[in-house]
């Protein structure tokens, strides 16, 4: 991480509001060196005027799905000092699934399992391992991110299912894993997000416990609830108008696409493991981070997760950024917001982990 990096980040640290809606509490890190001013972070806009091809953000045809599949994201760097991946296979009863592996040594430590973005059709193992790695060192965890089998070819329930098998390949490998199957933890990014509390969803009847989740920019909503509701005046239009304007409507506007190749029955996005905001019975989720952007479309749904949590006297820590839009994560290295996010998942992880033990 170079030096003007370095006073980004330290930026972030210091300069935080809190405000309120309604019971939640939320902590907002604003822009570094334009605290107050609005609109987007100056990086963000770069990159939303001067990207090459807007398209490749978020193809809105399945004509385009292979070409947005083949390409890597060059904006992202590795901030690990040298954590090691490996990578194993399980071999399930149809098909065999790829994980990844950071951070394993011959000493045991807890394990958080991570689900990949990219709208459940999309995979970057060049992000997936920039993330992880960061994660893995500043959890001081092992990290395994299961490659899932994707939509459309794989449509719902296949690729929550890979992912509840990667949890059963870790709590039944754990020795050989070097891992504590007490000590299991989940994250997500994005359509990850979704799957994660999916995940934990599919585990009340198993052997194992989840000890803490970490969301950035999840998916929660598939179904009309959340939208019903959604307005653009709840976003700051202040400035940058335009451009936030077609991120936020962009945004919507792919997520029927994703809606699309992902379910085969429309209804099922009443589904929990579908919509994770309808899910009546939220009292056993763990501890949760919750990462959002400010102009993301999927701010305000959550938002209103954390909130249904916070009724629910489910500890969660929810965090916004602001002047980002979603899926920043994938520019670690180049917004400093992406690693702050990383530091404050796993300074959350470490307090719950230590009141566990």
């Amino acid at each position: 991480m170079n030096e003007e990096q370095k006073q980004l980040g330290q930026r972030l640290k210091e300069k935080v509001t809190l405000s309120n809606k309604g019971r939640l509490e939320i902590i907002s890190k604003e822009i570094p060196f334009f605290e107050g001013k609005g609109g987007l972070d100056p990086r963000v806009k770069e990159f939303l005027i001067n990207e090459e091809n807007p398209n490749f953000r978020r193809p809105l045809e399945i004509d385009g799905l292979e070409e947005i599949r083949s390409r890597t994201e060059e904006h992202t760097k590795d901030l690990s000092k040298g954590i090691r991946m490996e990578t194993e296979k399980v071999y399930l009863t149809d098909h065999t699934m790829k994980v990844r592996i950071y951070n394993r040594t011959k000493e045991k430590k807890p394990v958080i399992i991570f689900f990949h973005g990219g709208g459940f059709f999309e995979l970057d193992l060049k992000v997936m391992s920039n993330i992880c790695k960061l994660l893995a060192q500043e959890a001081e965890a092992v990290v395994i991110a299961p490659e899932y089998r994707l939509a459309p070819e794989h449509p719902y329930q296949d690729g929550i299912d890979d992912c509840l098998e990667s949890l059963r390949y870790v709590y039944e490998n754990a020795e050989e894993l070097s891992v504590d199957a007490k000590q299991i933890s989940l994250v997500g990014d994005s359509v990850g997000g979704n799957l994660a509390l999916g995940v934990h969803h599919l585990s009340k009847e198993e052997a194992w416990d989840i000890q803490y989740i970490g969301l950035l920019c999840p998916l929660v909503d598939f179904s009309e609830v959340s939208k019903s509701s959604w307005n653009i005046e709840h976003y700051n239009l202040a400035k940058d108008q335009e451009l936030i304007r077609q991120e936020l409507i962009t945004t919507r506007e792919s997520l029927s696409f994703i809606q699309s190749i992902y379910l085969t029955n429309l209804e099922d996005v009443m589904l929990p493991l579908v919509s994770p905001l309808l899910r009546q019975e939220k009292r056993s989720l763990p501890p949760l981070t919750m990462i959002t952007a400010e102009f993301d479309f999927l701010r305000l749904q959550g938002e209103e997760f954390s909130a249904q949590l916070m009724e629910a006297e489910v500890p969660v820590r929810h965090i916004e950024y602001k002047g980002m839009a979603h899926a920043f994560i994938r520019k670690l290295g180049y917004y400093p917001q992406a690693a702050d996010a990383v530091y404050e998942i796993s300074k959350h992880y470490h307090q719950t982990m230590r009141k566990t033990r």
